[in-house]
């Protein structure tokens, strides 16, 4: 699920003074520390809440698609949190809901998106991609509630051939993921466990998730953020699938420092493991990892990031270790940006320009690029 917010997981703490008819009512908090510009009349509440990203794109037939960020609900409208809970999807958004509030009531987010992920050659006719549409994304919670969240997302997902712009598509996929998750609030921040439970159209598909994730503020320069999830998705009914089950781990720590209340800098590792059980000739097995570096700047009310990274992604034969569909070595840079176009409105956008050198029997040998673009908006209420 969404909000791309991206997403990076840093998190940089700025506080306002409230009214003293301030009604909201939220979980978790973090005091200031010396660095604060101003100091509140009353202590800093801030709750945090996941949100939802978009969906990996995989060289393979298997859809890796893990939605959910975790956000804070925050006193100054320009505060940055990001917690990115999602691989692929570099976050593009920064918000904040329930300010003045009356207690007792549903808060959350929803909002759509479009993203484009297109794989270009020298020789155009080996140009793919994938277009998706978020329908729909939503992540929610109540005051009654007290540290629970709930959310759903809904995307459509369409494979071509050919440039975007002279696309033949050759299959959709239909993906609906609901998530329920608690929140466990901890002196330094908040750590949160959640479950999924989905399905997937072009597979036929059930699937289920448990993710452990973490948002902690360390000490006022340094944060550490970051999730686990392993997921398990039994064999597909699509007439003469061979393909059994699939058990798939991620994972992605982030370590931010903070420079000052409006500029930050982070390090995200990751490592994403699936096994996709076979009847018949051997287990596929994929294994990617990737290090992103960045930055990200409040610029009042534009809020910007910018971020590289390189990795490697490999698919083979668990039984035969020199059988290998898949060996993709890149290099990738981008940027996000994120502003609020009038209320609790916020429109967002990211692009990421990748450079992979393939080699395998599920591609073509060679160097391809990949410019990968995301715009949505989304609405805080």
């Amino acid at each position: 699920m969404m909000l791309t917010l991206a997403a990076f997981p840093v998190i940089a703490e700025e506080t306002i003074e409230q009214p003293e008819s301030y009604t909201g009512n939220y979980q978790s908090y973090f005091q200031d520390e010396t660095d604060t510009k101003v100091t509140n009349a009353s202590p800093a509440q801030k709750e945090k809440e996941p949100l939802p990203l978009s969906a990996a794109s995989s060289p393979v037939a298997v859809d890796k698609t893990a939605k959910v960020n975790t956000k804070n609900e925050m006193d100054n409208p320009e505060d940055v949190s990001l917690l990115r809970l999602r691989q692929e999807d570099p976050p593009v958004h920064w918000n904040s809901i329930g300010r003045n509030m009356e207690v007792g009531g549903l808060h959350g987010n929803i909002g759509t998106q479009i993203e484009i992920d297109d794989v270009r050659w020298s020789d155009n006719k080996k140009n793919s991609g994938k277009f998706k549409l978020a329908t729909i994304q939503a992540f929610l919670r109540h005051d009654e509630l007290p540290n629970w969240y709930f959310g759903f997302w809904n995307a459509r997902e369409d494979s071509y051939q050919g440039q975007f712009s002279n696309q033949d598509y050759k299959g959709t996929n239909t993906i609906n993921e609901f998530f329920v998750g608690h929140i466990f609030e901890t002196w330094r921040g908040n750590i949160g466990t959640e479950v999924m439970a989905g399905s997937e159209t072009a597979t036929k598909r059930w699937k289920s998730r448990f993710k452990v994730w973490q948002d902690l503020r360390l000490t006022n320069k340094w944060s550490l953020a970051g999730y686990a999830y392993g997921e398990y998705q039994p064999q597909g009914n699509e007439p003469g699938n061979g393909d059994l089950n699939q058990y798939i781990f991620e994972i992605e720590p982030a370590i931010q420092y903070r420079i000052n209340p409006d500029l930050g800098l982070y390090l995200r590792p990751y490592y994403y493991y699936n096994r996709q059980e076979r009847e018949s000739w051997g287990d596929i097995v994929e294994q990617e990892w990737k290090v992103t570096a960045g930055l990200w700047r409040n610029w009042y009310p534009l809020l910007t990031s910018l971020y590289l990274g390189f990795g490697q992604d490999k698919i083979d034969n668990a039984s035969n270790a020199k059988e290998v569909f898949y060996d993709g070595r890149y290099k990738f840079i981008g940027g996000t940006i994120s502003y609020p176009v009038f209320g609790e409105v916020r429109l967002y956008g990211e692009f990421k320009a990748q450079f992979t050198k393939e080699a395998g029997l599920w591609t073509t040998a060679g160097h391809s690029w990949n410019p990968f673009t995301v715009v949505g908006v989304n609405y805080n209420f």
